[in-house]
Formats: C-alpha cells, sequence, structure tokens
C-alpha cells in the first residue's frame, strides 16, 4: 500500500464533481467489467489487459473537466486502456490516451484531461507509479479512487480523490511523490436529481410500474429492519456477555450509557394509554380496508350494470328494426 499524507490543513486542490456524469460512470463501468469477464477473474479496461496477481477486478480511466486558479471541476470522464502486469504493475496505454483527448477536445473544447478514476480498495506502489506515467501526458493530474466493496454500514460515499505533493522520505530522505486525500464537493442540479431519482426507481426488469415500485421500496424496508435486527442483536450478545461475566468480556460504561439513554427514550409499551392508541389505529386501518373493499366491490358491480344495460339496449334495438 502507498504511504497516504494526511495534513493537518487542508490540500490546496479544492475539488467540484458532478456525481451524475462521473461516480455513475466509474461505477457503471466496473459493473459492466465484472459482468462481462468470466468468474469476474479478468482485469477490465477499454481494451484486452491481463490478471493481477492477487486476481482483484480494476478498471480506469481519465476525468474530463477545468481548472480554475487552484480548483478543479469534473464534470465527464471516458475509458483508457491499460495493461496489468504479472507483478501488480499497471501500464496505461498513452497513445489512446492522447487520441480520445483530442476527439474529446473537439466536441467539448472547454474540458481537459484533469486526472484520471481507478478502483480498488486503497491506493498502492501501482496506482502512483501510473500516476506519474499519466503525469507526463496531463500536468497535476488528480487521481479519483473508488472503492467497489459493499459496506452496508458506510454511509459516505466510497470515493477518495488525491493530489500529489513532494515530501521527504522518512527513513532515507529523499525526495518523492506521495498521495495527499483532497476535499471535494458534489455538485449535482436539480434536474440530474430528478433524472437519477428516475432511473433509480427503474427495476432489472425494465418496467416502472406502480406495484413493482412498491414491491422495491417494500424489500428496501425489509433490508433495513433486517440490518437493524441484526445490530440489536449484537448489542443484546456484548451485554449479555458483560452480564454473564464472561472472561475477557469488557464493561463497556460508553455503550451501557447510550444503551440506557435509548431505553428510556423508547415509549412504554405495556400501558393502558398505549393500548387504547394501539387499538383505535388498528381498528381505524381495519375500517380503512374494509371500506376499499367494498368501494371496489361497489365498482366492479356498477361496470356489470353497464355492461349488461348496454348489451340490452343494444338487443333492443335490433329487435325494434325488425318489427
Amino acid at each position: 500500500m502507498h504511504p497516504i499524507v494526511a495534513l493537518p490543513y487542508p490540500a490546496q486542490t479544492p475539488i467540484n464533481a458532478n456525481p451524475q456524469l462521473v461516480l455513475i460512470n466509474v461505477s457503471d463501468h466496473h459493473t459492466r467489467t465484472r459482468a462481462n469477464t468470466p468468474a469476474a477473474a479478468a482485469a477490465g479496461g477499454a481494451g484486452p489487459s491481463t490478471v493481477p496477481p492477487a486476481g482483484g477486478l480494476a478498471v480506469m480511466g481519465c476525468l474530463l473537466g477545468s481548472q480554475s486558479g487552484r480548483t478543479v471541476d469534473i464534470r465527464n470522464s471516458f475509458e483508457v486502456r491499460f495493461t496489468a502486469g504479472a507483478d501488480g504493475s499497471i501500464e496505461p496505454d498513452i497513445t489512446f490516451l492522447l487520441k480520445k483527448q483530442e476527439q474529446y477536445k473537439q466536441v467539448f473544447k472547454t474540458l481537459d484531461v484533469v486526472g484520471w478514476y481507478a478502483t480498488g480498495p486503497a491506493a498502492t506502489d501501482a496506482h502512483m507509479a501510473c500516476h506519474r506515467k499519466i503525469s507526463e501526458v496531463v500536468e497535476s493530474p488528480v487521481f479519483l479512487l473508488l472503492d467497489p466493496t459493499v459496506d452496508h454500514t458506510r454511509k459516505d460515499l466510497p470515493v477518495v480523490l488525491y493530489e500529489t505533493e513532494l515530501h521527504l522520505a522518512p527513513d532515507t530522505g529523499a525526495p518523492g511523490l506521495v498521495f495527499v486525500r483532497a476535499p471535494y464537493a458534489i455538485e449535482t442540479s436539480d434536474a440530474e436529481r430528478i433524472g437519477v431519482d428516475q432511473v433509480a426507481r427503474i427495476l432489472p426488469s425494465g418496467r416502472a410500474t406502480g406495484s413493482e415500485q412498491l414491491s422495491a421500496q417494500l424489500v428496501s424496508l425489509h433490508s433495513a429492519i433486517k440490518m437493524l435486527l441484526e445490530r440489536l442483536r449484537l448489542i443484546a450478545g456484548a451485554l449479555g456477555r458483560v452480564e454473564a461475566g464472561e472472561a475477557g468480556a469488557a464493561y463497556p460504561h460508553g455503550l451501557l450509557r447510550q444503551v440506557s439513554s435509548l431505553i428510556n427514550g423508547l415509549p412504554a409499551c405495556d400501558t393502558d394509554a398505549f393500548n387504547r392508541e394501539y387499538l383505535t389505529e388498528y381498528n381505524d386501518t381495519l375500517l380503512t380496508l374494509y371500506l376499499a373493499a367494498m368501494t371496489r366491490g361497489t365498482h366492479t358491480a356498477n361496470e356489470v350494470v353497464d355492461k349488461f344495460n348496454t348489451a340490452y339496449d343494444r338487443a333492443g334495438r335490433r329487435g325494434g328494426r325488425g318489427i
């Protein structure tokens, strides 16, 4: 793993990222590569590549945007061919990169290559070597790393942006480049948010009917409740070990205070007021369902009556003309 410096002061390059085009492009690139590679064993770029020694699946590409002073604005991205060596090194196709840059420049004249992206859990020496090669054709590039590992407990985006700074090695004192985490802000417009929300509602079947959206919402709710249950079981198990006095079980004072505060904040469920309120809401729900069933039945009966009257009127008219 390549050393990463955490500075006590903000990095010098503020970065703005457009998630609708950059982050979705990177995740889509990784998903397509993983889905189209047999057994998820081959590393994928826009062209042929070899398998990394660890069997990991990596993708890479370039970031398009603009720079105004010290502020980098990332707006788009494109995939780049690369070759993964047997020692884990990454060799980007510089010729392909320059050709794609020229093609994008003809369409988007205000966008330049401002950096590159890759997927992986952490920055490595191979990423630094690749960063040096890209720096030969792109001045002061930024590096976007997307972690494709699924972590349901994570609250922030699995995205880290790096820039490089020259630091002295602590052991040898030789100067060298190191990755430094750069702060970034995600910008989006109302139209983009609405578009992404609509796309998120479409299921893998390609349809987005009301019943299927309700099913997807219920599945998401079930997953959230299941995760909550697992965490409650974890807390209950830890408290049970403390209560049983098992050897090695620490006495978590902070956890006990938080659990006590949480329990005290919950409403009492065995009081007469709670039972009355619960029964009232339960009966109201049953009454609503009963009225809805009656309404549907009445509507169906009205449709049958209308069809019968229409058919009877037509038969009467035909009989009258015959007479």
